[in-house]
């Protein structure tokens, strides 16, 4: 299963707040919004992508992203 690694970006939110997300990849080519397994919603213009994980990693994201 493809999954992003996902936070906000610097100025967007606070340093305390950039977790890194799991999102599902999503159908869209350009989605308005992304949406992590925890429910965050991350808008067009607010997301860095990672190419690896990055910072603290968000703990709700790893308890819901699906096992296969």
């Amino acid at each position: 299963m493809a999954v992003l690694l996902v936070r906000k970006r610097a100025g967007v939110v606070g340093e305390t707040q950039r977790a890194c997300h799991l999102v599902p990849v999503p159908d869209d080519e350009t989605p308005l919004a992304l949406t992590a397994y925890c429910g965050e919603l991350i808008r067009q213009g607010e997301a860095e992508l990672l190419a690896q994980p990055s910072g603290m990693p968000c703990v709700d994201c790893l308890f819901r992203v699906p096992h296969h």
